[in-house]
């Protein structure tokens, strides 16, 4: 019998406290997931595998609990990572909405996609990785996991992820920002205002007052740490959440007014133009 998701002890551990929108198990044993939570408590207890994590929506109110207490310091934003280590033991407090992708993966997968027996992937809490955020959500999030015929590149993809995270810097939440970017928790107040704002008309200087910098010095400075302009940035968001909305089963007129498109058509196009096809393809 093939695996399931929940051979995975962290998987095991989410399955009551959080829901599972998607996951796969693929040929060489690697298991996906996305997730989400709307508060809560999840403990991880010694698992057998490896875990990277990739928060995709939210998560500005996720903390690590110690033994004693919630850690104040230490919060998840979108585009946040996380590697946990097989045999680590902790436990997260969630106080409000987040959506994150999981891969499980265990020593011998390491040893597969760098070569070498000698490795061991660094804890990291709410690291930045720029390439492997576009990795994750330009690619691997848009292939079918389930499609034989993908199956290859869904793997070749994975290992690219794992030899990429075995070298991700540790650092926490107000993680250092880019020389002349923005600072970890003005990412997190301009993340967290697009994604509780995509309904609406969000300009440049709207951005620049929740980040306390100019138009122009934001602009300079998101396009350091995101690698597109602002404009870009929040168009993908809204192609982002379409997609997912389309895919629960909304109607196409209704989900182009919740993500802020001027028209159906308007959102069509931009769908087209981001994942080389159209929502009714993708049904």
């Amino acid at each position: 019998m093939a695996p399931e998701i929940f051979d995975f002890d962290v998987a095991r551990a989410l399955r009551s406290r959080a829901s599972l929108l998607r996951s796969h198990v693929t040929a060489m044993g690697i298991g996906l997931a996305v997730w989400e939570q709307r508060k809560g408590e999840v403990h991880y207890r010694a698992a057998d595998h490896h875990t990277f994590s990739l928060y995709l929506r939210g998560g500005s109110q996720v903390r690590e609990v110690t033994r004693t207490a919630i850690r104040p310091n230490s919060a998840g934003s979108p585009g946040a990572i996380c590697t946990l280590r097989a045999g680590d033991c902790f436990a997260w407090n969630n106080e409000g909405y987040v959506r994150w992708l999981d891969v499980y993966f265990r020593d011998r997968h390491l040893s597969f996609a760098t070569g070498s027996t000698a490795t061991t992937p660094a804890r990291v809490l709410f690291g930045c990785d720029p390439a492997l955020r576009e990795l994750c959500q330009r690619f691997l999030l848009v292939l079918d996991w389930a499609d034989p015929d993908q199956g290859n590149v869904l793997d070749h993809a994975l290992m690219t992820l794992l030899a990429r995270a075995l070298v991700i810097e540790h650092v926490t939440s107000d993680f250092r920002a880019p020389n002349g970017g923005l600072t970890g928790a003005q990412r997190r107040a301009v993340e967290d205002t697009v994604e509780t704002s995509l309904a609406n008309r969000i300009t440049v200087r709207d951005l620049a007052e929740v980040s306390g910098l100019s138009s122009r010095q934001f602009s300079r400075a998101f396009t350091v740490s995101y690698g597109t302009s602002p404009y870009e940035w929040v168009l993908r968001q809204r192609v982002e959440r379409a997609r997912d909305l389309l895919a629960d089963g909304q109607k196409a007129r209704d989900v182009a007014v919740l993500c802020g498109f001027s028209s159906q058509t308007h959102m069509i196009r931009r769908f087209r133009a981001v994942f080389g096809y159209t929502p009714n393809a993708m049904r």
